[in-house]
């Protein structure tokens, strides 16, 4: 009887020592009914199982993924150029793989509850360039702060933000449109208010007043100065923004509204697209020195102008001369312009400080005469004179602007010496000899071109 005992219990060891070698051997697998996703993984290893979830993601991460912007467009991309990766680790980890010992339970007691863990994605680095550029197309503008000045009354309409790309959701956006196959929402987040409504209201009181008179018969350059003015007019500077005449006026066209008009040009009286602008640029400019605002860019004509005195003029010339200062006050400032008859006025709106003024001054002025220059006219009588161009001698002279607080001088600012080339005086002279027993008739002279001070 002992040895049966002994052999049962030899045998025993053994069935026990195999099972523990068998179930030691045993890769742990994926119960029956397992699913990730939409993948089956039933009777997988979890490395048979990543390789799996890994495979099907190969194909689906070219799957379309769209992106819907609140006014209704959308951007559509593969869902890897949208951020999306998948964490195979993660995804497996969420599985209850069986061991042997686990599955010989549940063969003997019957099936378990059946697993479907969903995939476990994660963002990826990828380039937004091309959504940041698709949202500033299709999102409405920021609408700027603007300050508008009639009759004494200041109009204050607040800043609307914009919206851009908020590159952080990008992730949970297009993941929520690869789950639910259909458009999700853009993510976007509002601008910050370059000008804050709060300090939008500190803008109370005129600080600084500048006008010219120009002739309003000439219909052509008054227009062109009446356009150039309307752009400018309320526009506000955030404390530090700097102002840029060619970026708010923008390119002269007749597609935006300019005219041809006198101009000055390489020391010539001439015709040009936007004739009169450079009278709106040294209108502001002047009210700008008397803000005490810095000027950035400003250059002198190649003539004087006759609306202001020699060495406070500013012209421009798009894309190549521009008129730039910048708000040096702690506070918002607001440019009012007004066009009357014959008379544009810039103002400078902000917070006045009483206990400051300032003064423009000038010295060491020069000038020179340029010459004349004479060419024969058959199609005038001999001897006969015919201005062409008036021309204009040269000048040069320095500017300063002088600061004073409370009557005290506070600071000599040297504003540069303009240096006025001036233009040749050419004149016309006939060469027709006269018809044998006629009378000549009196051909009268072309009054010369009048210097309008156009210089755009």
């Amino acid at each position: 009887m002992k040895r049966v005992l002994v052999g049962l219990g030899v045998l025993a060891g053994a069935v026990v020592l195999g099972f523990a070698l068998m179930a030691a051997q045993y890769d742990p697998k994926a119960p029956p009914g397992t699913r990730v996703g939409e993948i089956e993984i039933e009777g997988l290893t979890a490395e048979q199982a990543a390789t799996r979830v890994r495979e099907w993601w190969e194909q689906e991460k070219f799957r379309t993924v769209q992106l819907r912007l609140p006014t209704g467009q959308i951007y559509e991309d593969r869902a890897s150029r949208l951020g999306l990766g998948m964490d195979d680790a993660a995804t497996i980890a969420k599985v209850d793989f069986e061991s042997l010992w686990d599955s010989l339970k549940r063969a003997v007691q019957g099936n378990g509850e059946r697993q479907r863990p969903d995939f476990v994605f994660k963002p990826i680095p990828i380039d937004t360039k091309p959504i940041e550029q698709f949202v500033e197309r299709h999102v409405p503008d920021r609408e700027p702060a603007r300050v508008i000045y009639r009759g004494g009354i200041f109009e204050r309409k607040p800043e609307v933000a914009g919206f851009r790309l908020d590159a952080s959701r990008i992730f949970d956006s297009s993941l929520a449109a690869f789950q639910s196959q259909s458009p999700a929402e853009m993510p976007l987040k509002l601008d910050e208010k370059k000008v804050p409504d709060e300090a939008l209201s500190k803008i109370t009181d005129v600080v600084s007043e500048f006008s010219t008179r120009f002739s309003e018969g000439k219909a052509s350059r008054s227009t062109n100065i009446r356009l150039a003015a309307r752009k400018i007019d309320g526009l506000v500077l955030a404390p530090g923004e700097s102002f840029s005449f060619n970026g708010v006026v923008g390119k002269r066209t007749r597609e935006a509204g300019f005219k041809e008009a006198g101009v000055y040009k390489d020391g010539k009286h001439d015709i040009d697209i936007g004739g009169g602008i450079c009278q709106v640029s040294t209108t502001l400019y002047n009210a700008a020195l008397f803000a005490n605002l810095k000027i950035t860019k400003r250059q002198n004509h190649s003539m004087p102008v006759p609306y202001v005195p020699i060495g406070r003029d500013a012209a421009v010339d798009y894309n190549r001369i521009d008129l730039g200062f910048t708000n040096t006050l702690d506070v918002p400032i607001a440019i009012n312009a007004q066009v009357e008859t014959g008379k544009i006025t810039f103002r400078v709106l902000g917070i006045k400080d009483s206990s400051l003024s300032v003064k423009i001054e000038s010295s060491d002025r020069r000038s020179w005469a340029v010459g004349e220059k004479t060419q024969p006219d058959p199609s005038l009588p001999e001897g006969k004179r015919r201005v062409i161009e008036k021309g204009s001698g040269g000048h040069s002279i320095n500017t300063f602007r002088v600061v004073y607080r409370d009557g005290k001088e506070l600071k000599r600012e040297p504003l540069g010496r303009s240096h006025y080339r001036g233009g040749v005086r050419i004149v016309a002279v006939g060469t027709a000899a006269p018809f044998a027993n006629a009378t000549p008739e009196p051909a009268g002279e072309i009054p010369p071109i009048e210097n309008d001070g156009s210089g755009h």
